[in-house]
């Protein structure tokens, strides 16, 4: 669960625009005050490189990433799903508690 929630928010940085690998552990330590080393964020980007969810340009020193047209559909597909669990915990929590006897 944990990767796959890195691997949606890698995808949706990327989305934006071409990061590195620094880029994207600087945005989610500003975001989610955690700062997450390049031994755990490296090994994803690459797993997400070898699946065809990014592509990687290098630029120099620069490695530069984004989102492959897999990696878009990925990313709808997911943002579909968010929104269908968000909506039946939305719906659970207006229905009354049912009485078991």
């Amino acid at each position: 669960m944990v990767n796959s929630l890195l691997e949606y928010l890698i995808l949706n940085y990327l989305e934006k625009g071409r990061l590195c690998g620094y880029d994207i552990i600087t945005i989610l330590h500003e975001r989610f005050h955690t700062l997450l080393s390049p031994g755990q964020v490296y090994p994803v980007i690459d797993r997400m490189t070898e699946q065809g969810l990014i592509n990687k340009e290098k630029r120099g020193r620069a490695v530069l990433l984004e989102a492959s047209s897999l990696g878009g559909s990925l990313l709808k597909a997911w943002r579909q799903e968010f929104r269908a669990i968000e909506m039946q915990l939305s719906n659970a929590m207006t229905e009354e508690p049912r009485v078991i006897a």
